[in-house]
């Protein structure tokens, strides 16, 4: 990484498809077309949307562009969504300590 990239995450906070597809898109092309650092975090009423199947087309185009999205476990567990989850390429982990981890690192944060 050069010392110019961009660093940018993105901390998908909405369950409403018309307010969260446009960030994706911007985090995918950020990644293929200008080599950014993105990082795609799901929280909170995110996660919902993220297992509910509506944005599978967008999860799919960020893993194809070398980004893997990522949601919060407990989230996970408080919406009880883990089978809907499971089913996509996800990975859960502590959102607390990721969203920490972009300040350690000085990514910019964009939410959604």
């Amino acid at each position: 990484m050069s010392e110019d990239q961009a660093k940018i995450a993105f901390l998908i906070l909405s369950e409403d498809p018309a307010r969260v597809i446009p960030g994706l898109v911007l985090a995918s092309r950020l990644k293929e077309n200008r080599g950014a650092d993105v990082r795609v975090m799901f929280f909170g009423p995110g996660v919902k949307l993220a297992a509910s199947g509506k944005i599978d087309e967008q999860i799919n185009v960020l893993r194809n562009v070398g980004v893997l999205p990522k949601a919060c476990k407990g989230n996970v567990e408080q919406y009880n969504v883990q089978t809907e989850m499971a089913e996509r390429p996800i990975d859960l982990l502590a959102a607390g300590a990721e969203v920490q981890e972009y300040h350690h690192l000085g990514y910019t944060v964009l939410s959604f």
